[in-house]
């Protein structure tokens, strides 16, 4: 099968490199050991039902494309060589799946999929791996891997519900501030947080609010002691499924830019992002879709070649205007049977040029993790950030 890519894996098809990996994953932690042979026969039979996540790059002439697999991914044991993956090669598979003696991550190129595909991959691909253990799992709202696909999970959602005839177009990104580093290998660190310790209700913000009022307080202090006054920004992925309803497991999301509110105190600065975050709205969101759907058709016929040094220049372009990321995958609900079974879920960034320090959480049962993916040296910003989550 020979997939088309849709705007957004366009551009991770063209930004796709040692710098750039355009990377994530989504890791599932047990409380018990876990068993390689079953989770391999496990990943056999999701890889058939979703041959669209296991496939590798094509370059064609005007566009990229991702072409399905002969063969199913295979496990490999996490290990030195193993950290989050720089570069998916020519020709290598966008798809990998490590283990460990309790967990196991998928870890896939954007241009296959985004967040919410890929966690609902990894809880699909956690129920058919206990199903293997005779466990009677109720599997309504997830993949069954013995069901036949239908062809909304594989459809370009943003082509079907684009408005050619939007004549709505986004700002220029500025400058933004970044923390002052030492560059070093990129890495994952993972903090974990009891539901309740985290009071963003104290607040009346949401969760997201909450994190990134947070992240932008630390920030606000490194700024202070540089002595620089470039403005913080974060770019917050969003979900589309939420405004459009859709089946697709591709990629469905878009973004929002939140400036950090530059207020005194943590209240004024929460409420701030909140009235941010109110501006996403159905008609917000057509805009965000329409738009990117009709830079891809104007530049339909220009060749490949050309068209990935564009999609490069752009890119870097916006990524100066940010200061950091923030992704939240939100609660994942699993059957009852299966809940009791598992510690965590982890979701990670990949890295970014110009983003030192990029934030993603995601939460199961009462347990939310946030794991910060950075290029830079010193972590102390990170602990900060976590201990202030619940200082309160």
């Amino acid at each position: 099968m020979k997939i088309k890519l849709d705007h957004l894996g366009q551009f991770y098809g063209a930004v796709n490199g040692e710098k750039n990996p355009g990377t994530f994953s989504v890791g599932v932690h047990l409380k018990e050991p876990l068993a390689p042979k079953i989770l391999q026969r496990a990943v056999n039979d999701l890889m058939k039902r979703l041959p669209h996540m296991n496939v590798r790059k094509h370059s064609g002439f005007f566009h990229y494309y991702n072409v399905t697999m002969d063969t199913p991914v295979k496990i490999k044991k996490e290990g030195k060589n193993t950290e989050p993956c720089r570069y998916f090669k020519k020709g290598s598979r966008l798809l990998r799946i490590l283990y460990g003696e309790r967990h196991f991550t998928l870890e896939v190129l954007h241009s296959v999929c985004d967040g919410r595909s890929l966690a609902m991959a990894a809880s699909s691909l956690l129920i058919r791996y206990f199903e293997m253990m005779e466990i009677k799992v109720n599997k309504e709202g997830f993949i069954d891997c013995n069901s036949k696909g239908i062809a909304e999970e594989v459809e370009d959602a943003y082509a079907r519900h684009a408005d050619m005839k939007s004549k709505y177009k986004s700002g220029k990104n500025e400058d933004a501030y970044i923390p002052k580093h030492q560059t070093a290998k990129s890495r994952t660190i993972t903090h974990k947080f009891d539901l309740a310790e985290l009071k963003a209700n104290a607040h009346g913000i949401t969760l997201s609010a909450y994190i990134m009022a947070h992240i932008f307080s630390e920030f606000t202090k490194q700024r202070t002691k540089e002595g620089v006054k470039k403005g913080i920004t974060c770019n917050v992925p969003i979900d589309c499924r939420g405004f459009f309803p859709s089946k697709s497991l591709r990629n469905f999301v878009t973004g929002k830019m939140v400036k950090m509110p530059e207020s005194v105190g943590f209240t004024e600065m929460a409420q701030g992002i909140k009235k941010q975050l109110a501006e996403i709205t159905p008609d917000y969101i057509q805009d965000k879709i329409s738009e990117m759907e009709k830079m891809i058709h104007v530049g339909r016929f220009v060749p490949l070649f050309i068209k990935k040094w564009i999609i490069r220049h752009v890119g870097h372009g916006a990524s100066a205007g940010c200061s950091t990321g923030f992704s939240n995958l939100g609660l994942i609900k699993l059957p009852a049977e299966i809940q009791e079974k598992v510690d965590m879920y982890t979701f990670a960034l990949g890295a970014e040029p110009n983003m030192p320090y990029q934030f993603a959480c995601v939460a199961t049962g009462n347990t939310l993790t946030l794991t910060t993916t950075t290029t830079a040296k010193d972590t102390a910003i990170i602990d900060r950030i976590s201990k202030a989550l619940i200082a309160e």
